[in-house]
């Protein structure tokens, strides 16, 4: 299925583009507070983020592999991105998030989430949904225990370049 167009009240949720690249890279792919916890490396340049956005662009059929980007419905502006992806070893779907920090508190990354995990469960049928964060991002804590995931255990994961290890809490949120 083609990652679809999705909304809620203020936020249009739409597949991310090529085009979109200097603008993700200007607000928040370059922004060392928003990627501070993630386990993408901070882009260093616009290429960066261009490298990334290829590989969404090529994913976009990908039924096991589902990104938006975030924009404002009052004033167009694209402020982050979320995703669902299906992981094998869990045997469900991993949510996933960021936003500029110029947006953060304002429970934004919530509404999309609720969208997102309500397109999973109404269109794809999933009931089951894992999401982690890192132990000293209580941003994240939050926007996960407002959606329902529940916490499961203690881990720890690692940036895709292997030089940051984060103690992180695992959730589970079950769509009954």
């Amino acid at each position: 299925m083609i990652t679809p167009i999705l909304e809620s009240k203020r936020i249009l949720l739409r597949p991310l583009s090529i085009n979109d690249a200097r603008h993700i890279f200007k607000r928040w792919t370059s922004d060392s507070e928003v990627a501070k916890f993630m386990i993408w490396d901070l882009h260093k340049s616009v290429d960066d983020t261009m490298e990334w956005l290829k590989i969404e662009v090529q994913n976009i059929n990908n039924e096991y592999h589902y990104v938006w980007g975030f924009v404002l419905k009052e004033t167009g502006e694209l402020f982050g991105s979320g995703s669902i992806n299906f992981k094998e070893e869990l045997g469900c779907y991993e949510l996933g998030y960021n936003i500029m920090k110029k947006y953060w508190g304002q429970g934004l990354t919530t509404e999309a989430g609720k969208v997102i995990l309500d397109f999973a469960t109404k269109i794809l049928g999933e009931k089951k949904f894992f999401c982690r964060h890192a132990v000293d991002n209580i941003g994240s804590k939050k926007v996960m225990t407002k959606l329902g995931f529940k916490y499961y255990a203690d881990s720890s994961y690692t940036s895709f370049n292997g030089e940051k290890t984060f103690l992180s809490q695992d959730y589970y949120l079950m769509i009954e």
